[in-house]
């Protein structure tokens, strides 16, 4: 008699692989009807599955069109990485799936911008329900010395995400992009509201240095090494001003 977690296990791998993984003694009647049963389960998850795909990435549904998307859709839910995750994590793995996935086109960059979007839909959702924090404000900043202005070390924000673009930004969001050609997008949940907005390389290359606690000091003078001509400030504002970091304690 298996344990508790041994069945369980091995009705996981059946749903997931077929009859063949079934083991005979997990359940009791013929094994038709077993496997009937078992069928009619993973129907169900199946079933599951493709909605909260649908649900996590409705304007990447929308961009590739219905047929494509849940024909693609289809083929990922069998894969051993979508197999992996439970229903709330399902799409992690999705946009890579479509970077190898999607049929060639003529359209130079489309597929490059279809999967920039499908990892920034996946970024958002990792940004709504990251854990919530006081994130850094111009008000704090502008109430301090310079001293410990920039002594203050800073790092992202738990809901801070940024997403490198391989290509022009997809239609349903090419309005962050009217005044410039955005390197990536940032994206953050400082309050209650999940924000977008395209970023241009200074501001990437600040932003990166923000992955590890840093100081104001340090950030605006690697800010001030990409050029005389640059604006070592703007950048630090922008993340700033988007609630992108936190101050260290």
């Amino acid at each position: 008699m298996p344990s508790l977690s041994e069945a369980q296990r091995n009705f996981v791998a059946t749903i997931n692989d077929g009859p063949d993984a079934l083991d005979a003694t997990l359940f009791i009647g013929s094994p038709e009807r077993i496997i009937l049963g078992l069928k009619a389960h993973a129907n169900t998850i199946s079933h599951a599955r493709l909605v909260a795909l649908e649900q996590s990435f409705p304007l990447t549904r929308v961009e590739v069109g219905e047929v494509l998307f849940n024909a693609l859709s289809r083929e990922y839910v069998e894969t051993a990485e979508a197999k992996a995750c439970d229903l709330a994590h399902i799409g992690r793995h999705f946009a890579k799936f479509f970077s190898h996935s999607l049929p060639s086109s003529s359209e130079e960059g489309h597929n490059a911008a279809i999967c920039d979007l499908a990892k920034i839909e996946w970024a958002w959702l990792e940004s709504y329900h990251a854990a919530d924090t006081s994130s850094l404000s111009l008000e704090t900043i502008g109430a301090l010395a310079e001293t410990e202005l920039l002594g203050l070390p800073v790092v992202f924000h738990p809901s801070t995400r940024i997403c490198e673009l391989h290509a022009p930004l997809a239609a349903p969001l090419s309005h962050l992009a009217v005044e410039m050609t955005p390197s990536a997008t940032l994206i953050v949940r400082p309050e209650t509201e999940v924000r977008l907005l395209a970023i241009d390389d200074r501001t990437l290359q600040a932003a990166q240095k923000c992955r590890q606690p840093i100081t104001i000091g340090n950030l605006l003078a690697l800010a001030s090494e990409q050029g005389e001509d640059t604006d070592p400030i703007g950048p630090v504002l922008t993340l700033i001003g988007a609630g992108a970091l936190i101050a260290m304690e």
